[in-house]
């Protein structure tokens, strides 16, 4: 019987920055039926904040599996080192075209605002993003989980230069690179949630759509593709449901999920 169901936020269970009705009433259904229903997205807990009160989700794994929250707390973190976070912000500062975007708990940071960094300001027209605190030293930063460099992909090899063997990197545009601690991932994340409340993988159900969702949809006992999945996703789920405007959560939950109560 699944118990709990992971869901990614962009492409999955929004569209256009907003959540179809579909997908609220799929999640309506779980809590019903008393499955719980989580996040696990690359976006950070504070952005989650209204997304959760909206659809009465309690818990919340964020920065691609960085930080797990319960009710916009933290309860499991792993942070880049204080180090780390320092010789970026310095870095990113003092370049013009540049802008380090920095996700703590509780709140957002950044080197430069959307409007004044172009890449930026396009990756906000595609996805939407908070305005972040401004930002020009790492002194007084609290624990960060996860940055976005925006900065063309020929210009990241200084913020890279220990290599792919001490970070988690996913690019998700050609100016914007997801930086993550080295190990940790959606399904990292994931599975230390599935501990903490003791369950286990053939438990969990997870819908995603992108390539930071890989290794959860791969990992999770029911990994579920949405049918606007890039072909990576499409070839390693375990089921594909229909694309995010064609209501793909209310029918993988329909089809997939809730059956698995009349036959458990």
């Amino acid at each position: 019987m699944i118990r709990i169901v992971f869901f990614d936020v962009d492409g999955t269970l929004m569209t256009d920055r907003q959540i179809p009705d579909s997908a609220r009433q799929a999640v309506s259904l779980l809590k019903e039926q008393g499955i719980i229903p989580a996040l696990a997205t690359g976006r950070p807990e504070y952005e989650m904040r209204a997304v959760c009160e909206s659809l009465g989700i309690d818990w919340a794994v964020t920065c691609n599996g960085a930080h797990i929250g319960y009710q916009g707390n933290t309860i499991i973190g792993t942070p880049f080192s204080k180090a780390q976070i320092g010789e970026w912000v310095e870095r990113a500062v003092h370049s013009e075209n540049h802008t380090l975007l920095l996700y703590g708990g509780q709140q957002i940071y950044s080197t430069k605002r959307i409007a004044d960094c172009p890449y930026f300001t396009e990756a906000d027209h595609e996805i939407g993003f908070l305005e972040p605190l401004p930002v020009t030293t790492a002194d007084e930063l609290p624990d960060i989980y996860q940055c976005i460099l925006f900065a063309p992909e020929e210009d990241e090899a200084p913020y890279i230069a220990d290599g792919a063997d001490k970070l988690y990197l996913h690019r998700w545009r050609s100016s914007a690179l997801d930086l993550n601690p080295c190990g940790v991932n959606k399904s990292t994340g994931v599975t230390q949630l599935l501990d903490h409340l003791g369950l286990t993988r053939e438990q969990a159900a997870a819908f995603g759509d992108g390539l930071n969702d890989l290794e959860m949809i791969r990992d999770i006992g029911h990994g579920i593709a949405m049918g606007n999945s890039c072909p990576e996703l499409l070839a390693c789920a375990r089921y594909v449901t229909r694309h995010v405007q064609e209501d793909g959560i209310l029918h993988g939950v329909k089809r997939w999920i809730l059956p698995t109560i009349v036959h458990s």
